[in-house]
């Protein structure tokens, strides 16, 4: 039994509180009576004070209103305050009724006695508060003067803590919120003295030294915006993070940090069905194929919390693997983890594997997918890719797999790059396989993710660290584009979800052009683009497009119960045909036949067009300038 013990400050707290129930219950007698109490009067109060006593202390122990500290009194311990009292005024009124009859008991003072102790108890904690708060406002001498922007609840809190600790290094002077209602009102004492179009204004007139915005619910559109808005101001600015990554009752100074390119991408935080996806997990033995790759890692990142029996990690790069095990190993110590170096070609070790460790759920990331050396090395994309994917899915038919999860992109639609065929290729095959198979093979398509290994962001950060250029295909190429721990969590889901033989498309948002992300990171690194980093455009590479589709004609799509996640309906696959191709595939890749391989691609993939794609030419190869440096404009012409 636990022990019930009590501080010396959590005993006078609790010994004011009594004291403050006696002056409360007296004055409310002589409220009721006008302050003439009766011989009969007095006597009742004095034989149903020590019951409001007990009542009053049972109540406070109970809801722990003696445990909050005053100097950071909050809306929340003002309702314990209430609902102690408002309980033990209930039993005190019925226990009265049933031991006394109310016998000369003025039966308001009750209510009276109910509103005085609030007041009381609920004053005195906050007097406590609001001195320390006018006590405690006095800046430190290198104190930034702070400008936020967003007078909201994220904003409140902000200057809250700011006032409670001066030692955080701010003096906030105002706010700035496009709600016009709230221009010339105050929070906290710090007034709203305008819009997000008078930052620039303000900075200048108040000697405004960092900019932070506080609006954790604001789009990607909404904080570029703003972001211009501050960076012509000309001083540094911060964020706070969405609201993906913090709770309202989180927020805090800590939690403030540089803007980066995932607050432009303005994606709303995944709603993961946590429940679902943890009864898929729990218990199991999971292996992830391509465990040290950008989404594999992310995947044994997700899926450890999830507490599974056993988590192989299989990868052909030793680094790779050796990187992601010391990261889980120090997260999760506790973790049943084992580490397999293999080849998904090798069809040996996979039986190997698959015998030892008996895996009720695989999910396969391993593939090539760098678009233009596919493109230079298509035998390769066609062995890893289709073969490869193969393989995966005839040692979990073999043994017996629960179910397998096969990640795709967005590029098997309507591929014009060998990549994309190869994927699509990769799909056709498991579709077909799941008509005969007891294993649930489900397939997961989505499009690009930041910071992945060889995405365009990296390369852009690498190029701005080298004073530039930052190279660009085309201005006008786009892209989808997800956070690696969005992607991860909505193949979770679909894996979850997925009865087998399905395509599961992922809500991607809107297409970002790549020339704003160019732009956008130039312009947080604190550079201008086109004066200080110049943007060049070196034309389509080889297997490019300029839009990606996420549909193939005749598909469709129907909806799920996640409002993220579409399942393609699906077009249909003879299984012998796609066995039989399968099969001319390994003779092909046998005879390292490039030529035949490109005609064994337009065949299985009917939709494979390369002459679509942005192969080099005269024309596509020049480099372009943009001529308008103060970027207001995004015409190009040829050097």
């Amino acid at each position: 039994m636990k022990k019930f013990w009590l501080s010396q400050r959590e005993v006078l707290v609790l010994g004011l509180d009594l004291g403050l129930v006696c002056v409360s219950y007296y004055l409310a007698f002589l409220i009721r009576l006008d302050a003439v109490l009766s011989p009969e009067e007095k006597a009742a109060f004095w034989k149903s004070l020590p019951l409001v006593l007990i009542f009053r202390f049972s109540a406070f122990v109970y809801f722990g209103t003696f445990r909050s500290i005053w100097k950071y009194i909050s809306i929340n311990d003002l309702k314990l305050i209430i609902y102690s009292i408002t309980s033990s005024s209930i039993i005190i009124i019925a226990s009265v009724g049933l031991l006394f009859h109310f016998q000369s008991f003025p039966r308001s003072a009750f209510l009276i006695d109910w509103l005085l102790l609030i007041i009381l108890i609920g004053g005195i904690r906050f007097s406590k508060r609001l001195l320390s708060e006018f006590l405690g406002t006095t800046p430190s001498e290198t104190a930034k003067n702070l400008l936020m922007v967003g007078a909201g609840d994220a904003g409140e809190l902000i200057i809250r803590e700011i006032k409670n600790n001066p030692r955080v290094g701010y003096t906030p002077i105002g706010f700035v919120d496009d709600d016009k209602t709230k221009l010339g009102r105050r929070i906290h004492g710090v007034p709203i003295l305008g819009t997000t179009d008078d930052i620039q204004k303000i900075v200048a007139k108040r000697n405004i030294q960092e900019i932070l915005i506080a609006i954790p619910s604001a789009r990607g559109e909404t904080i570029r915006k703003i972001v211009e808005k501050c960076r012509a101001s000309g001083v540094s600015f911060k964020i706070l993070p969405g609201l993906g990554d913090l709770l309202d009752e989180n927020v805090s100074i800590s939690q403030i940090r540089e803007i980066d390119e995932n607050d432009l991408l303005g994606r709303e935080p995944v709603d993961l069905d946590v429940q679902t996806v943890s009864r898929e997990i729990q218990g199991k033995r999971i292996l992830v194929t391509g465990a040290g790759g950008s989404i594999g890692s992310e995947l044994c990142r997700q899926i450890l919390p999830l507490n599974p029996d056993k988590l192989i990690l299989y990868e052909r790069g030793e680094n790779s693997l050796y990187h992601i095990e010391l990261e889980l190993r120090e997260k999760f110590p506790r973790a049943n983890l084992e580490l397999v170096i293999g080849d998904i070609l090798d069809q040996n070790r996979l039986e190997e594997i698959f015998v030892r460790f008996k895996p009720q759920m695989v999910f396969h990331a391993a593939a090539y997918k760098h678009v233009p050396m596919m493109e230079t090395n298509p035998l390769e994309a066609l062995k890893n890719n289709v073969i490869g994917t193969r393989n995966i899915v005839l040692a979990a038919d073999k043994h017996q797999a629960e179910k397998t999860i096969i990640i795709s992109t967005d590029k098997a639609v309507r591929p014009v790059n060998v990549m994309g065929a190869s994927k699509r290729a990769a799909e056709a095959y498991t579709q077909a396989f799941s008509q005969k198979s007891r294993t649930r093979f489900i397939t997961v398509r989505f499009g690009n993710v930041l910071n992945s290994e060889g995405s365009v962001i990296p390369l852009f950060k690498k190029q701005i660290q080298k004073g530039g250029p930052v190279t660009v295909t085309h201005p006008e190429v786009y892209r989808y584009f997800m956070t690696i721990p969005e992607a991860t969590q909505l193949v979770l889901q679909a894996g979850a979800m997925g009865k087998g033989g399905e395509i599961y498309l992922l809500d991607m948002g809107k297409p970002v052009r790549i020339l704003d992300l160019a732009i956008d990171l130039i312009t947080l690194s604190g550079l201008k683009p086109w004066s200080d980093i110049e943007i060049v455009f070196t034309g389509l590479r080889p297997g490019e497009k300029l839009y990606e589709e996420l549909l193939i004609e005749g598909e469709g799509i129907l909806p799920t119960y996640h409002k993220k996640i579409m399942i393609a309906k699906s077009l249909e696959v003879s299984w012998e045909e796609i066995n039989a191709e399968i099969h001319l595939l390994e003779e092909i890749v046998a005879q390292n036949n490039v030529e035949e391989s490109r005609q064994w691609l337009k065949r299985v993939v009917p939709e494979y067009s390369p002459e679509k794609a942005g192969y080099p030419s005269p024309e596509s190869t020049e480099r372009f300038r943009i001529i308008n440096f103060e970027g207001k404009k995004t015409s190009a012409k040829k050097n």
